[in-house]
């Protein structure tokens, strides 16, 4: 059962972000409406001791996340979500420092460019040119762990995909929060729950999509990694909301990747909405979050600081 604090959290999204984000016509619309997210102050907070240090990496701009003190060579290296198409800078840096600070690790938070100013395939040549760079500069791929959330998410997976093609190692593990991995958006959680998803409504993830796309078709296993042949990837941790049109994409994910042969450990969090880790404030984050550091530890190298 959910949390007294997430019961309330999706009250307030419902009110405050689903119903203005459906009203928007454009992206610039709803990067304006995303950016109330981050003055939700008693469910999102910024560690004090967060450190960022912004940087390019195969020219692609990055930030690198810690809590201040030393750290093993451990990165992870996160694809932060956004629909492709906005960002929560302060939000995602501070999820990212807490998981770095429980696994003793490096953040890299990747500023891949956004549609509608810069369409598919533009964010996934940013993700490839940047885990290609840290096996260039010396990190080793089992000490390399990616994280993406929602759009995120789906970059990972594709990055991991490009990877693979070009004979580039796997990262030792990927952690997938909420993964928008269907763009023809046909999972049966798209239509039982678009009334309940605390977050967003059909109307709105199409907008994004369709911004990203730019026409491109939404069967292309690189746009929608659900029908790509999931074979010979990185060991995959995957949470999902109960309450999430997204839901199913998670859970056909890991169902693909098992059937492949690979290895997909899936929670559907009860009651809990749309990457709901990025609240702090929620006893729900802290225990997916705890859980995370755990299979970070048992599938990455390990090092001392």
């Amino acid at each position: 059962m959910a949390s007294w604090r997430s019961v309330a959290l999706n009250k307030l999204l419902f009110r405050l972000m689903r119903g203005r984000l459906a009203k928007c016509n454009d992206v610039y619309g709803l990067r304006t409406v995303v950016a109330e997210l981050e003055k939700l102050g008693s469910y999102i907070s910024a560690p004090t001791a967060m450190e960022i240090i912004s940087d390019q990496i195969a020219g692609v701009s990055c930030d690198w996340v810690s809590l201040g003190r030393g750290v093993g060579r451990r990165i992870i290296l996160c694809f932060p979500g956004g629909g492709f198409c906005f960002r929560t800078p302060t939000i995602h840096a501070a999820a990212l420092a807490r998981l770095a600070q429980l696994t003793n690790s490096r953040g890299v938070l990747v500023n891949y460019r956004l549609a509608p100013e810069f369409p598919f395939p533009a964010a996934q040549q940013d993700g490839l040119a940047v885990y290609q760079q840290l096996l260039q500069d010396g990190y080793a791929a089992e000490d390399i762990v990616f994280l993406g959330d929602s759009a995120g998410a789906n970059l990972a997976v594709t990055t991991m995909l490009l990877a693979r093609e070009q004979g580039l190692p796997q990262p030792a593990a990927a952690l997938l929060l909420s993964p928008a991995v269907d763009m023809t958006v046909n999972g049966e959680s798209a239509f039982l729950l678009r009334e309940h998803d605390p977050f967003f409504d059909l109307g709105t993830l199409l907008l994004m999509r369709n911004s990203y796309l730019n026409g491109h078709c939404p069967c292309d296993p690189l746009v929608s990694p659900i029908f790509a042949e999931l074979q010979q990837l990185a060991p995959m941790m995957l949470h999902v909301g109960a309450l999430e049109i997204l839901r199913d994409d998670a859970v056909r994910l890991a169902a693909q990747v098992r059937r492949h042969g690979g290895e997909a450990d899936l929670t559907i969090w009860p009651g809990m909405p749309h990457v709901f880790h990025l609240f702090d404030q929620l006893p729900e984050a802290d225990e997916a979050l705890r859980r995370m550091a755990q299979f970070i530890e048992q599938h990455s190298g390990q090092h001392d600081c």
